[in-house]
């Protein structure tokens, strides 16, 4: 029977931050702080405005990251677990990505979703038992939950700059001498992303494109850009932002050693972000 990697991600408002288990814990301020093997007395006051979650077999089996996982009849059939300790309601999205392209899937229920939208009430829990036909010569699969998928960031000052010198593994810019953030675009703006590496060594990325939570060419019709980024350095690719019907979030991903994930590599099993771009149509003004 053939084996498949997997790997679990959640996708913070403006980064791009993973954890690998269950029991450790998300700061709500997109921090990447996380708390883990606490004393018995601290425990309830960390669980207080955390997110949880977890991915388990149908039979209650704990999947960490970098397993493997034996789909019967051409199907992997699983439930993500999650505890919603935060006191508001919150939307959330669940996508699937096989070999890094988006695929659809089906719930319990049979329904099938290219993305998945639910909402989370005040400190409650959730599983979600999901379905997801796998192709043959399959190697790596992907699930992304996604926070506040509808929040657009035209809020926040479009004029941040990263100091230089801070090779950012995934940003998108409108200046190719600096990082310069990018709120919000028009359709069809050329702008810059810039992939980089921070280690000695060389790094290779799969970089994917999100357009409203649904996989987008990333340049030259490419719908997957593989790259390799020498060690302390970082390249610029030129695209252009897709064209939209209304206010639409983009996003770039970047996940590092692409058909390498394994348990004893932490990078391998993250997932990097750019900050959200708000896309508008020619018809509106940002």
């Amino acid at each position: 029977m053939k084996k498949y990697f997997i790997a679990i991600i959640l996708m913070m408002i403006v980064v791009v931050t993973f954890y690998s288990i269950f029991h450790k814990f998300i700061r709500p301020n997109n921090s990447a702080t996380i708390s883990q093997n606490s004393h018995s007395g601290d425990r309830e006051e960390q669980q207080a405005n955390t997110i949880e979650y977890g991915l388990y077999s149908l039979d209650g089996k704990y999947i960490d990251n970098g397993s493997t996982i034996y789909p019967e009849d051409d199907e992997a059939n699983m439930n993500i677990s999650i505890n919603h300790n935060l006191n508001e309601r919150r939307e959330y999205s669940l996508i699937v990505l096989e070999d890094f392209k988006q695929v659809s899937f089906k719930l319990k229920n049979k329904q099938e979703f290219i993305k998945y939208l639910f909402t989370m009430k005040p400190n409650s829990a959730k599983n979600i038992g999901v379905r997801i036909p796998i192709k043959p010569n399959t190697q790596e699969l992907t699930i992304l939950v996604i926070k506040k998928p509808s929040y657009k960031l035209k809020e926040i000052e479009s004029d941040v700059v990263v100091k230089d010198g801070l090779n950012e593994e995934m940003f998108i810019t409108n200046d190719i001498h600096k990082l310069q953030s990018v709120m919000v675009g028009k359709e069809g703006e050329q702008l810059w992303f810039s992939s980089g590496n921070d280690t000695s060594e060389p790094l290779k990325y799969a970089i994917i494109a999100l357009n409203d939570w649904k996989q987008t060419t990333v340049i030259d019709d490419q719908e997957v850009l593989y790259t390799t980024v020498p060690g302390s350095k970082r390249q610029l690719f030129s695209f252009t932002l897709p064209k939209v019907k209304h206010d639409s979030n983009f996003q770039l991903i970047a996940f590092p050693y692409p058909y390498q994930v394994s348990q004893d590599n932490y990078v391998s099993q993250q997932a990097f972000g750019s900050f959200r771009t708000v896309i508008v149509p020619n018809r509106h003004t940002p």
